[in-house]
């Protein structure tokens, strides 16, 4: 019979090989989901306890898409996508934090409340959302049906903050106006609405039932 000491260092040797064959990146984002809560309150000063978003024009993380979440992250931490508050936020994020935060978020299921601008301009913004317009196509031909959005490039924008929708068209208006956007880009898009057309639209993507 082998000495029990040497049991235990033949048992202890087995278990370091096996955790040697469990992915990293499956190790790393453990680490990181199990910090997640403190990492979403971090988030929540602005966004909302719950990912809620603001009437003043912070947007809605809750029930957005997993993937769009970590791309839109991504994007902050490689300066791609500008943000005076998002940009140092993201940059301080490992690639298994914003993983775990954008899995968190994507599963809460509130929504803005009392964000509609006008109730007056609701049905144009339906008609647009649903129809489109002689020189736009539905959003929903993009952002996937009500609104709910498609994988990491389209965002859900149904249940958006009415002033986010306005000041996010805003932004893709100003690049437009310092380059040539690219051919079925949201900054093509926006170059091409209206004011009343984005007033409109925000209007009825802010419902808070969604649209």
């Amino acid at each position: 019979m082998k000495p029990a000491s040497s049991n235990i260092a033949r048992i202890t040797a087995i278990c370091i090989a096996g955790a040697s064959l469990i992915p990293a990146s499956r190790m790393i984002y453990a680490q990181s989901a199990a910090s997640v809560r403190t990492d979403a309150k971090l988030c929540g000063t602005c966004h909302g306890t719950r990912g809620e978003g603001t009437p003043a024009g912070v947007p809605r993380l809750a029930g957005q898409n997993a993937d769009y979440l970590a791309h839109a992250l991504s994007l902050f931490k490689a300066g791609t996508r500008k943000s005076a508050i998002m940009q140092p936020i993201a940059a301080g994020l490992s690639e298994a934090q914003m993983s775990a935060l954008a899995v968190h978020f994507s599963q809460q299921e509130v929504r803005v409340a009392g964000a509609t601008s006008s109730p007056l301009l609701v049905p144009a913004g339906k008609q647009l959302a649903e129809a489109g317009a002689t020189n736009l196509a539905p959003c929903f031909s993009c952002h996937g049906a009500k609104g709910q959005g498609t994988g990491a490039r389209f965002p859900g924008i149904a249940g958006q903050p009415a002033q986010f929708v306005i000041d996010r068209i805003h932004e893709f208006q100003t690049r437009a106006r310092n380059a040539v956007p690219k051919p079925g880009t949201m900054t093509a898009v926006a170059a091409m609405m209206s004011e009343s057309q984005i007033q409109a639209a925000a209007a009825y993507l802010s419902q808070p039932g969604g649209a």
